[in-house]
């Protein structure tokens, strides 16, 4: 292991499960101990519990195919491809866990587990891992899939919309539920049409434009109840009632269809005005149509003539729109085009007269394409907090938790009734109600007083004690979220898988450091036997000498780079100019840099000023170096890292001695049926 111990932090669930497994398969040396297929096996079974090879066997623990095969899989594309066949990586990969199993084996009976730096790192990552994975895995994926599924259609609705205030009472909201559905029965029973009763009885603003009408929705446009309810009604039927924040809904689904992703066009607008009458426009577009059609290029003929100072310039160009961000005739005469190319008849909106051309259809994009756009969306909506409230709620309910909210309502009673806000805000409640307990979950009881700072945070509305009583049941919420995370690693296999592998490759680290990187690296006397060893073998390629001139400023280095061109050295002109650095660099190859300017130059040649990193910088070719060995001190690096590997096969065949471990590679000889990735099909 060549490299010092990188820091550990977490970026990606897969990536975080799979951290010990990575090392693994990026290899810690080498060579490899040669298998122990031919040792005798003794009483080691052949079959492991899950009914496949065991495939490896250690003091006290035998791994499977079948756990192979996922512990494989998890590693991924850190598994690589280094010219061998899946087959060959599949059983580089046995050889490669047997040891870091046996390494972590080794660092937990020396100690290293109970080391307290080891534990606090261990639980620091535990509490940065903890919650996210519980929403990813509990909340985000599940809101996630929803919408990509509801994304695959567009239901177009109406609604009515009938008063109701959130912190209305049990009663107030049944009589409100009442009202909403006797108003449906009566639509279904053809005694008023549903616009007619939008246009009556809907309390939406903009009911006398639409007369109820909203258009088509998709997944993640409006708020859940109500687009929970619209997918799950049938065209032509009314769904709801269904409550919202903004009251009681009916909907009534008109029509449903696949929904087009979104697409690309570009157009011509033509506006009237004092000199151009609509007619005018009209034909001036039907005759662009016509000369687009007769093959002249669209772009160019908006250049020329679309009144869209916006997009004119670009050829029209519009960029990637979905539905619902153009005005209503546009978006259909666009949505309505079918293959890429197609232009529209002349379509008229607020604006004037549009020819649209569709520049692009893409297909809709799988779930993996989806997702993290999808994730965005899905953190920004209500829908998520809710949701993972509603697991805090459940998880409250299966563990056992109280709630009191009479306790609640006594201490809320207790302040002053015309000042509730200004009591809670100007010193709380009276020590006696403070003190009481409305809730218990587990060992952990919450008292009234808690909820003060709380309520402070809060801006309350017309029903104070309602939404106080709401506040209270969200806090405690979400302290059930908090126990739920705290316990994860107890309530969740995966999550304890994940951490578990995170703990051993910490360990994994840690032992290496001790065991192989640190007394290889400061072992002077084994460093220098295997440079002796090897006579001739660390040596340069020919290399490139480069002077770089370096300084801030572009007119600095031309000023330096004039010298030089004149027949200066590089060094003086840069003493000459000021506020130049003269650096030699060593170039054998490609860098990849900014420096691979200078390989292509004659000795003596220089470049013009190029860009570093931080930086601004000119190449001068001093020479050409020829190969040579290296000296024991221009080796070290190499040394270190080749010294690193055979201290570490050594301790890994101490391992593999003292654990009495044995790997069994002719059954993993057929890679898994039906496989896929690292683990499919061995394609020789």
């Amino acid at each position: 292991m060549t490299a010092s111990r990188p820091a550990l932090t977490p970026s990606s669930l897969t990536g975080i499960a799979a951290l010990a497994l990575v090392a693994v398969a990026a290899g810690c040396s080498g060579s490899r101990p040669a298998p122990d297929a031919d040792r005798p096996g003794g009483d080691r079974p052949a079959l492991a519990a899950d009914g496949t090879p065991v495939v490896a066997t250690w003091t006290a623990d035998t791994l499977s195919l079948a756990e192979l095969d996922t512990l494989y899989a998890d590693a991924g594309e850190a598994v690589g491809d280094s010219g061998q066949t899946p087959t060959e990586r599949r059983r580089d990969f046995l050889d490669r866990y047997v040891d870091f199993r046996l390494k972590v084996l080794a660092a937990r009976e020396a100690g290293y587990d109970r080391d307290s730096a080891y534990v606090a790192e261990v639980a620091d990552y535990r509490d940065q891992l903890a919650g996210p994975y519980f929403t990813d895995r509990r909340v985000l994926d599940a809101v996630v899939r929803d919408l990509y599924d509801k994304q695959a259609e567009e239901v177009e609705v109406s609604h009515i919309l009938l008063p109701l205030d959130r912190t209305a009472s049990a009663a107030d909201s049944a009589a409100a539920f009442a009202r909403a559905a006797a108003l449906r029965d009566s639509i279904e029973a053809g005694l008023i049409p549903f616009a007619a009763a939008a246009t009556r009885y809907s309390v939406d603003p903009s009911v006398r434009q639409n007369r109820g009408a909203l258009g088509y929705l998709t997944g993640g446009r409006t708020i859940l109840p109500f687009e929970d309810v619209a997918y799950d009604t049938p065209v032509g039927q009314i769904g709801g009632p269904v409550r919202t924040p903004f009251g009681v809904h009916l909907v009534r689904v008109t029509d449903r269809q696949a929904r087009r992703p979104d697409i690309a066009a570009r157009h011509i607008l033509i506006s009237p005005d004092s000199l151009v009458s609509p007619d005018s426009a009209r034909a001036l577009v039907a005759s662009l149509r016509e000369r687009v059609l007769a093959g002249e290029d669209f772009a160019a003929l908006a250049r020329e003539y679309s009144d869209d100072t916006g997009s004119g310039g670009r050829g029209g160009d519009l960029g990637t729109f979905g539905r619902g961000r153009m005005v209503a005739p546009f978006e259909q005469a666009a949505f309505g085009l079918q293959a890429v190319g197609d232009v529209s008849e002349p379509v008229e909106t607020q604006f004037g007269w549009h020819l649209i051309q569709l520049t692009e259809l893409p297909e809709r994009p799988t779930y993996d394409e989806a997702y993290d756009e999808l994730r965005g969306l899905a953190e920004r909506l209500p829908r998520t907090a809710i949701k993972r409230r509603e697991l805090g709620r459940e998880f409250f309910r299966e563990n056992g938790g109280t709630y009191d909210e009479t306790v609640l309502r006594e201490a809320i009673a207790a302040l002053p009734a015309d000042s509730l806000v200004e009591a809670i805000r100007e010193g709380g409640f009276p020590p006696a109600q403070a003190e009481r307990v409305f809730a218990t979950l587990a060992d952990s009881t919450y008292r009234v007083g808690r909820l003060a700072p709380v309520y402070r945070s809060v801006r309350f509305g017309e029903a104070p004690e309602r939404e106080m009583l709401d506040v209270a049941r969200l806090w405690l919420d979400d302290r059930a979220v908090d126990q739920a995370v705290a316990e994860l690693e107890r309530r969740d296999p995966e999550f304890a898988r994940v951490l578990r592998s995170y703990a051993d490759g910490v360990l994994l680290f840690r032992v290496a450091e001790d065991s192989v990187w640190t007394p290889a690296r400061d072992d002077e006397a084994g460093l220098r036997a295997v440079f002796d060893a090897r006579p001739g073998q660390f040596r340069f390629p020919e290399r490139r000498r480069v002077l770089a001139l370096r300084a801030p400023q572009d007119s600095l280095l031309r000023a330096a780079g004039a010298l030089v061109d004149a027949g200066t050295a590089p060094a003086e002109a840069a003493a000459q100019v000021g506020g130049v650095r003269v650096d030699t660099v060593f170039v054998a190859d490609s860098t990849g840099s900014s420096l691979d300017a200078a390989l292509g130059l004659a000795v003596g040649g220089r470049t013009g000023v190029v860009g570093e990193q931080r930086t601004r910088a000119v190449y001068v070719l001093d020479g050409i170096e020829p190969p040579r060995p290296k000296t024991f001190d221009e080796a070290r690096a190499d040394l270190v890292g080749r010294y690193q590997d055979e201290v570490e096969d050594a301790w890994e065949a101490r391992l593999r001695a003292r654990y009495d471990a044995r790997t069994y590679p002719d059954r993993v000889a057929a890679p898994p049926s039906g496989g896929a990735g690292p683990s499919g099909a061995d394609r020789q």
